[in-house]
């Protein structure tokens, strides 16, 4: 996966070409435990900027910085900080992972998917139960036409 994340092309004339993941949300910590939502894009830019003499390669950065074993001093404005919702959070540690993810899903019309079941979400908690699922490796695809928001396994986007 992080092979993947980590490819980006960069032109002579276009500049850095929009990666096939760039939709991807990905999350980063920070020293005062702030957690950010960015992209592969966003932190590839970051990324040479800030730390590319330090690192000897994107995917090594990227790496360091999803696994936690890199926590950023440094943000750009653009990032989104989260702030977690504690009832959520609460409602997650009591139900364990498996309870939490089927009480906040409901089954997709595309077969074998699910979807954040929107109607027992309120708009500030999106975020936290975003965060959460990333952290259990599934990501949230957004279908405009549909206005759905489909839960993916990560290993399966990534095939």
């Amino acid at each position: 996966m992080i092979e993947k994340l980590a490819y980006m092309h960069e032109d002579a004339e276009l500049g850095l070409v929009p990666s096939k993941y760039l939709s991807f949300d990905l999350y980063v910590l920070r020293s005062n435990k702030e957690i950010c939502r960015t992209n592969n894009h966003d932190l590839f830019l970051f990324f040479k900027k800030h730390y590319s003499k330090k690192y000897k390669s994107f995917d090594i950065f990227l790496n360091a910085v999803l696994n936690n074993h890199l926590v950023l001093i440094k943000k750009p404005n653009y990032w989104y900080s989260l702030k977690l919702d504690l009832e959520i959070e609460k409602e997650y540690s009591s139900l364990g992972f498996d309870k939490f993810l089927k009480k906040f899903s409901k089954i997709s019309f595309k077969k074998g998917e699910l979807e954040l079941n929107k109607s027992i979400i309120k708009s500030d908690q999106y975020s936290t139960i975003s965060y959460l699922l990333y952290l259990n490796r599934y990501d949230i695809s957004f279908d405009d036409p549909h206005v759905r928001y489909s839960i993916i396994k990560r290993e399966d986007y990534f095939e």
